[in-house]
């Protein structure tokens, strides 16, 4: 603690007993112990959803990509309402939880938003398919697919954002860093992940469960 705060506490302690009234000085870094406020953790949030509860909820909430890609027409906001989930209640993000197979046509883990494209089995339409590898994600679109996380509940975009950081992280260490990716090219994968529209002819998943066939 640097000089200058020490003695700005003291006399502000001083002026206050003087004033006959009660000070009580907590050491910085405690401030909990006082007010009761614990310090936001988006870390302990999203692992213990992950560890909890992710499993059946992604099964259970997962649409078939192929299915989800006739059904839209080539516009995902007409099934929103039966398989979407938008980030900020009835606005914002529209992202959906979604699952399928197919054949990995190209692996780009060299970026630093790597992806893997693939195949998709039994699409016909034109839009690419694409999972997120990181280390950097784009979008939300893990924690904004999932109903039982609310904005609401927390106080400021600093936490929100947060809590997507957080996903990620975990995504990276108990998903993505078990897989040899360097040997994924020309390999047939099922997948369970989630997407944010943002492009008509692309869907790029941030997966929460990749098995290697």
């Amino acid at each position: 603690m640097k000089k200058g705060i020490v003695i700005g506490t003291a006399l502000a302690a001083a002026v206050l007993i003087y004033a006959g009234l009660t000070a009580t000085i907590v050491p910085q870094g405690q401030e909990a112990t006082l007010t009761g406020e614990v310090e936001f953790d988006p870390t302990k949030v999203a692992t213990d959803f992950w560890e909890q509860k992710s499993a059946a909820y992604f099964e259970k909430n997962a649409v078939d990509l192929v299915t989800l890609i006739k059904k839209s027409e080539g516009d995902f906001s007409k099934v929103a309402s039966e398989f979407g989930h938008y980030s900020m209640g009835d606005k914002g993000e529209l992202s959906f939880i979604v699952k399928g197979s197919g054949r990995v046509t190209t692996v780009k883990n060299k970026l630093r938003s790597g992806y893997l494209a693939f195949d998709l089995d039994g699409n016909d339409s034109e839009i690419k398919t694409r999972l997120q590898i990181g280390p950097v994600f784009k979008g939300s679109a893990v924690r904004d697919s999932i109903s039982l996380i609310s904005y609401k509940d927390y106080k400021n975009q600093i936490e929100w954002a947060g809590v997507s950081v957080a996903f990620h992280e975990l995504i990276t260490k108990e998903l993505l860093s078990k897989i040899d990716m360097n040997a994924l090219e020309g390999k047939s994968i099922e997948f369970i992940g989630c997407f944010t529209v943002s492009k008509p002819d692309l869907v790029n998943i941030t997966p929460v469960k990749i098995t290697v066939k």
